[in-house]
């Protein structure tokens, strides 16, 4: 499901079903308490937190005497060893230690003192394993929205308080990234557009230039829903075209019954939203989640860079969806001249744009200017970068001061539980990487998908890109790319494949949302229109979703690799 940003939609709205409130919490601590932590924790935690163990040898130096059983300790305990459970290690240790009969330890004191040095990589376990029951309570949270969205984002940070996981300052550091200072900025810069009508001008001007023919109206509507989908919120978006192909339909039907030509319209925004979004950074909070996550690696994603791998996708599968629609719901007329010089005559009655229209439009012009500039003009004159989400921000700033906006506006056009939501998202990415949760789940499935050779290379990237756009139908795109981002991203490096390749190819894959009315909120506006069923969605979905899927893929292979030059086992762009 994709990103939404409607206070009244989804998560946002509901209250809370115990039902499953109590469902999340029981995973959580069956998961949490009653499992025993799995051996591979241990170990994970051994080799996530070397300084752990070189404590663990200093100590063994201090306790063991005899060179004979302190060679085999350090032998024991050495980084690159490995060590197959908790219990293996006791009883080497204890080996080691009752090696010289003349030890001054005995085997008794040996297994207490031992047991002590356990105790820090035992709660370097455990915290891995409460990341895990997080992480499990979460996705039941998250697909059954059982929960109000953002207080599952604030439950993400209270777990990591409460139970020691994260330090109070770095927490708040987590909930405070670059990444959710580009979504408070999205949101607002794109408020900002929809209260000056921005955005139903353009909408009515692209449906005008499209000619008066259905199928080259079909491709004005997906160019024009995609293309400002990828900077402004797609239920701002699909709700402005709603009214546009509601007009051109009720207008045809008057003298010709056409039932499949309004299907056609409303599915056609829909579609456009999904496909328009993986273009830019600012298509949807998912993007910016997996920058975020790409961030935290030291990798640095441009503006431009996002777009020149995005881009390529939108365009084929606009190219893709203009024919495949029409052929799936054969409107009843293939022209609708009519309807189209009813919506000019409408279109003359706005008139010019006003001042305050030109100068909403030239601030927007100029931050995402500075967006695309950031890593070269603007780091060139400032000696550092904006990042994206400074941009966003001042950019927002901006409308305020020149007395474009106020503030009432942003608390009333704004979602603040959005923001909240992919705060906590963020936060438990994070988490979930530096407690070493995301390698040892990233080795589970990786262990898995090696005999069938896929464990690496540009065949992790096409498998990571199949599961995001499985998942992204029984949860949030958001919420997919927060749960599984960090875990690909460590197989990634652990394969020694690019992150990028297998971030970005994620994050689009999760806009692939086409089984559901609920799939994403452009796909539940259109429904609410009347006009098609969730069947059509099915319809559209059964050659859409596939061949979305492969289309993505040869873009990987052919596109990113072979044209762009993104080396499959490189670290960056």
């Amino acid at each position: 499901m994709s990103d939404s940003n409607n206070n009244n939609s989804g998560g946002f709205a509901k209250t809370t079903d115990f039902k499953w409130l109590g469902i999340g919490v029981i995973v959580f601590i069956l998961i949490a308490f009653l499992m025993p932590t799995p051996e591979s924790m241990t170990a994970k935690a051994l080799e996530k937190f070397p300084s752990v163990g070189d404590s663990l040898l200093v100590l063994v130096n201090n306790t063991i005497y005899h060179d004979e059983a302190e060679a085999e300790a350090k032998r024991l305990l050495k980084k690159d060893s490995t060590f197959t459970s908790k219990e293996q290690i006791l009883r080497n240790a204890l080996v080691a230690a009752a090696v010289d009969k003349g030890s001054k330890l005995q085997e008794k004191q040996a297994k207490e003192k031992f047991l002590a040095w356990l105790e820090p990589l035992n709660a370097k376990a455990t915290h891995i394993q409460l990341t895990m029951a997080l992480l499990a309570m979460c996705v039941v949270f998250f697909a059954t929205e059982a929960v109000p969205m953002p207080a599952v984002a604030l439950l993400i940070g209270l777990v990591q308080l409460f139970f020691g996981i994260t330090e109070p300052g770095m927490l708040a550091k987590t909930y405070a990234h670059d990444a959710v200072w580009f979504i408070a900025g999205s949101l607002a810069l794109g408020a900002t557009l929809v209260k000056y009508g921005l955005d139903k001008r353009v909408g009515m001007l692209v449906v005008n230039l499209a000619g008066t023919k259905t199928r080259n109206i079909v491709i004005g509507i997906l160019l024009g829903t995609a293309i400002p989908t990828a900077f402004v919120g797609e239920h701002a978006v699909a709700a402005m075209y709603v009214p546009i192909a509601m007009a051109l339909y009720t207008l045809t039907n008057k003298s010709t019954p056409a039932p499949r030509l309004g299907t056609l319209l409303m599915i056609t925004i829909a579609v456009g939203c999904m496909i328009g979004g993986p273009m830019s950074p600012t298509g949807g909070a998912r993007n910016a989640l997996m920058i975020g996550f790409l961030n935290n690696m030291g990798i640095d994603i441009s503006f431009m860079e996002w777009v020149t791998m995005g881009v390529a996708y939108t365009i084929i599968m606009s190219v893709v969806m203009a024919f495949l629609l029409p052929l799936l719901f054969k409107p009843e007329v293939d022209d609708l001249s009519e309807a189209v010089d009813f919506l000019k005559k409408d279109l003359e009655k706005h008139g010019a744009m006003t001042g305050k229209q030109k100068l909403v439009a030239a601030i927007m012009g100029l931050v995402v200017f500075l967006w695309i500039t950031d890593k070269t003009l603007v780091a060139g004159l400032l000696g550092f970068s904006l990042g994206l989400g400074g941009i966003a921000i001042s950019g927002a700033v901006l409308y305020m001061l020149s007395g474009l906006t106020s503030w009432k506006d942003y608390e009333d056009r704004v979602s603040w539980g959005v923001i909240v939501l992919y705060a906590g998202c963020i936060s438990l990415g994070i988490v979930f990487k530096n407690t070493g949760a995301s390698s040892w789940f990233a080795d589970q499935i990786m262990d898995m998908v090696a005999p069938l050779g896929l464990d690496s290379g540009v065949g992790l990237v096409i498998l990571m890109c199949c599961i995001g756009a499985v998942l992204t139908n029984l949860m949030s795109a958001g919420a997919t790319v927060a749960v599984i981002g960090p875990v690909v991203l460590d197989m990634a490096v652990a394969s020694n494949t690019n992150p990028v390749l297998v971030g970005v190819g994620l994050a689009i894959a999760t806009s692939m949302a086409y089984w559901l009315v609920i799939g994403t909120p452009a796909s539940s506006i259109v429904y609410a229109s009347g006009q098609l069923e969730s069947k059509d969605f099915i319809r559209m979905a059964t050659l859409g979703w596939p061949i979305a899927l492969f289309a993505l893929s040869v873009i990987i292979v052919l596109y990113w690799v072979g044209v762009l030059g993104i080396d499959p086992a490189g670290m960056g762009f």
